[in-house]
């Protein structure tokens, strides 16, 4: 999967020089994780998007529009308890490889849909705990993405769906906003993990990305 990748990666990267055409575009994500544990209250985490765009006319109406995007996902868990509270903020970064299906239904708007890859750089957990009358105390550690075995059993690669929208407000600036839709578990889960979940009749631990973003785009040349 790594390879993949890299090999989509290259072939955007290749795309983009080749036509000389693209466009920049910096904005918000508004992440969050799934969790199927029902205890969990997870709520929004803000992250930054930043990254280039290539669309391949394919007719008047239709695009392939080829991007490649650094994005910051996560989620926030906030928990009471008596005598304090306590919050935990993860912050996964990730290089996200989008091709995507775009159809203008007019001269200034658009709509795409199409999957994502998305390969974690790096990640960080930080906890919060504060006690009534007393101490605040804080912790932060450094996500080590794998399969379980001398780290911290977070899968690297995500997988999912990009459904958007695109304002065009000129021939050179545009207003994007769209959901997209993890589909992967981010939990690595061995067959002795769930045979132990199917032993309790339990479900096994899952969390999925998810967000809804918004960001501005420039065009270069066209």
């Amino acid at each position: 999967m790594k390879k993949l990748f890299t090999i989509l990666t290259v072939v955007i990267l290749t795309t983009t020089v080749s036509f000389a055409q693209f466009s920049a575009k910096a904005g918000l994500n508004m992440a969050n994780v799934a969790s199927n544990n029902d205890d969990a209250d997870m709520s929004m985490k803000l992250g930054l998007i930043i990254g280039g765009n290539y669309a391949v006319e394919i007719s008047d109406e239709m695009s392939l529009d080829l991007s490649l995007t650094f994005k910051q996902s996560g989620a926030k868990e906030t928990s009471e308890f008596q005598g304090g509270s306590s919050e935990i903020k993860w912050s996964l970064n990730y290089l996200d490889v989008s091709p995507n299906l775009a159809y203008k239904v007019s001269d200034m708007l658009a709509f795409s849909v199409g999957p994502y890859l998305a390969y974690a750089i790096s990640g960080n957990v930080k906890s919060e705990t504060k006690i009534t009358n007393g101490p605040t105390t804080e912790t932060s550690e450094s996500i080590k993405f794998g399969d379980g075995d001398d780290d911290d059993g977070i899968k690297a690669l995500d997988f999912g769906i990009n459904i958007g929208a695109t304002y065009f407000i000129n021939d050179m600036m545009n207003v994007s906003a769209g959901y997209a839709l993890g589909l992967t578990n981010l939990i690595y889960v061995d067959d002795d993990m769930k045979d132990a979940y199917d032993a309790m009749n339990e479900d096994v631990p899952s969390l999925k990305n998810n967000g809804i973003y918004i960001s501005f785009g420039y065009s270069f040349g066209g």
